[in-house]
This record gives C-alpha cells, structure tokens and sequence, in this order.
C-alpha cells in the first residue's frame, strides 16, 4: 500500500542547506547576500585585469582606505535604521579633526584631551540635531542639511587662518595612522574579537532552538563566512606588514556595533522603531528617546571618524570636506544592504559596502582608469542597491510583511 507524501514531509526531508537556499529565493530581505556577490565579483574582475589588485601589499592599502567611509557608514546605518538620513556627518567629521588639531596643536593640550574634545564635540552636535528631530518633528534631511552648513562654517573658521589646513605632529596619532599590529597581536585580538561574535551568535542560536525556530543553519553559514573572511584578511595582511591600527579600530566599533543593534533591547527597540515608529509607540517604546539615543551615537561615531581620518592623512584639512567623504559613507550604508525605507539591514553593511567602494576606486587607479568611470561605476552599483531594496519591499508589502 502506497504511501502519499504530503508537501510538509518533503520540505522536512530536504537538507538544511537546500531549506536554507529555498529561503533565499523565496526571501522578502536578501540581507547582505547582493553585496558580498558584487563585491566577489568586483574583486575577480580586477585581478584578472591586473594581477596586483589582490597582493598583501594592496589589500593592506585596501584596509587602511576602507576605514574613515566604514566608520561614516556605520554612523550613517543608524540613522537610516530610523527611516532617515545624516547629510551632516562629513563635515562634522572635519570639525571634529580641526578642533583636535587646534587643542594640540596651538593649545598644546595633551593628545588624549583633544581628541575627546574632538569627539565629544560631533557627539553634541549630534544630541543637538537629535533634540531638533526627535522634540520638534523636523525633518533629518533638513536638520542635518543645516547642520552641516554651519560645521562647514565652523571648519572654515578654524582652518582658514592656517592655510586651510593643520599638520599633526604628535607621535601617538602618527602612529595610529601609519603603523601596524604586530602579527602575534593581530591574531590575538582577530580570535578575541570572532570569540565574542561566535559566543552571540551561538547564545542566538541556542534560544531560537529551544524555541522551536529553525535558522541555525543560516547562522552557522555566516559564523563560518566571518571566521573565514576575518581570519583570511589577517593572514593577508600580516604577510605585508601586519592590520592597520586604523582597521583594528574601525572593527572594534563594527563588532560593539553589532553587539548594540542584535542583542540589546536598544537594539530591537531601534528596528521596530525604523520599521513603524507608531507600532513601535504603541507598544510602549519611547521612540523620541531611540531617535535622540541614534544621534547620539552616530555623533559619536562621527567624531571618531574624524580622529582617524587626520590619523591616516596626518593632517586636519578642510578640504576633506569638500570631496566626496559624505556622499561615499551614504553610498557604502547603502549598498551594504541597509534600506532607505528604514528598519532593515546590518551594521556589518558598513564594512561591505565601504569595501566596495573603496575596491572600484583601488581598482580603477591600478588600471589608470579615469575618475569619471569611477563615478560611473559607483553610481551602477548605487542605483542597483537602492532598485533591490525597492523591489524587495514591493515584494514584502504584497505579502503583508512590510
């Protein structure tokens, strides 16, 4: 007597890797996958136009280029996390830098004060902001659009009467900005760091099973995928000269980020609030209190951004400001798969999306390509973020889930 196999028994017989792979296509929230594929892609066709592109010598340049846009886009993602934006965050990294300058350099104040100085201010700058929107219900688009006009006056006003710009001199920023860890120490603090991803991970893991959920697959899948990338990067770049203490700073951030957003109440209270701020008030959130709690960190973020990136040039200059410091740190929040429309994505986006940007922009100048293409490029892999975002939130509210 033959037995009929319902459609519930079949999908219990497929393998975790192949229930897994039907949840991607049937997926409403594709996450990081598009970006991780561009970024595969990005990488096979620069080196198989110039062999240099993936030599340790260039990924260690590659690094250190990834860090000031990374750190911008991490303070950008929660923002956009709300359903908002930050337009502010490039010129109040430079004043940040310039206000750190002028503290040590003219007043000779001790390195450590400067730069709390420096970052204390981008944080009140961001309580400020946050205060306008949060209590008054203007909008961010028009909050920050101001604020950064008056940063940039502010920059100017410092940096003018020194030529626009400040050399830094202290021996503790030139060495966060040009030095490296030492191999023992870079996998000391790689396997420190991947620990305490793995040891959340797992402790999710384990709650969703007792649960009844299934996804511990998926989450198994990227505990592998980040023990692979993190520790490849090392080995890569200690065969050069060891991990920037700039990327060892920014992954820091990155990783207590991640912390924040997945396993804190802040954090869910954060992705209910983007994803429909009247639910969320409605279910005894403060929502004033996270919008304000958001600036605040982004601030913060901003600020250190700024530290770095006088780091790494060795210099505070305002025309920093005027290149594209802004307009690459939303592009990299973008692209690393935060949606626009607010309550979806992940702070390790930053890192993805700033690798992006910075490996079309390291590619280009190894092909001596001009920097029109450049922009031409970026833009394609932009507007195609943005078209998967919408398309998949199309997709959603079809099926009641948006």
């Amino acid at each position: 007597m033959s037995s009929v196999q319902h459609p519930e028994q079949k999908s219990e017989q497929k393998s975790p890797f192949r229930r897994w792979l039907t949840g991607v296509a049937q997926s409403t929230d594709l996450g990081m996958l598009p970006v991780i594929a561009a970024l595969i892609v990005i990488w096979i066709v620069f080196e198989t136009l110039n062999a240099n592109f993936l030599t340790p010598r260039n990924l260690s340049n590659l690094a250190a280029q990834i860090v000031v846009t990374g750190t911008l886009a991490l303070a950008e993602i929660y923002i956009i996390l709300l359903g908002m934006i930050d337009l502010s965050i490039g010129w109040n990294s430079v004043l940040a830098a310039s206000v750190f300058s002028l503290a040590t350099v003219f007043f000779h104040l001790p390195v450590g004060v400067g730069i709390v100085l420096g970052i204390a201010l981008a944080t009140g700058l961001g309580f400020l902001q946050g205060m306008v929107v949060s209590r008054i219900g203007v909008p961010s688009f028009v909050v920050t659009l101001g604020g950064g006009m008056i940063a940039e006056g502010l920059t100017l006003a410092i940096l003018t009467p020194h030529g626009g710009s400040v050399p830094l001199a202290d021996n503790f920023t030139t060495a966060i900005g040009t030095l490296n860890l030492d191999p023992l120490w870079s996998w000391v603090l790689s396997l420190l760091l991947f620990g305490a991803y793995a040891a959340v991970t797992l402790n999710g893991i384990r709650k969703r099973t007792a649960s009844g959920h299934e996804g511990g697959f998926a989450a198994t899948m990227r505990l592998v995928g980040v023990a692979i990338m993190l520790f490849g990067a090392v080995f890569m770049l200690n065969a050069y000269r060891g991990v920037p203490f700039l990327l060892m700073i920014f992954l820091i951030a990155l990783f207590a980020s991640a912390f924040v957003t997945k396993s804190t109440r802040f954090g869910r209270h954060l992705y209910a609030v983007g994803g429909n701020a009247e639910a969320a008030r409605r279910a005894g959130i403060s929502v004033k209190g996270i919008q304000l709690a958001v600036f605040i960190i982004a601030g913060f973020l901003v600020g250190l951004a700024g530290y770095l990136d006088a780091a790494r040039l060795g210099v505070a200059s305002a025309s920093v400001g005027n290149g594209d410091i802004m307009l690459n740190a939303v592009a990299a929040a973008v692209i690393g798969g935060t949606s626009l429309f607010g309550g979806r994505g992940s702070v390790y986006g930053a890192l993805f999306g700033a690798l992006v940007i910075a490996s079309v922009s390291n590619g280009m100048n190894l092909l001596g390509a001009a920097s029109s293409v450049r922009f031409i490029v970026e833009g394609l892999i932009l507007l195609a973020a943005i078209t998967i975002d919408t398309i998949l939130r199309l997709r959603r509210m079809r099926s009641g889930r948006a």
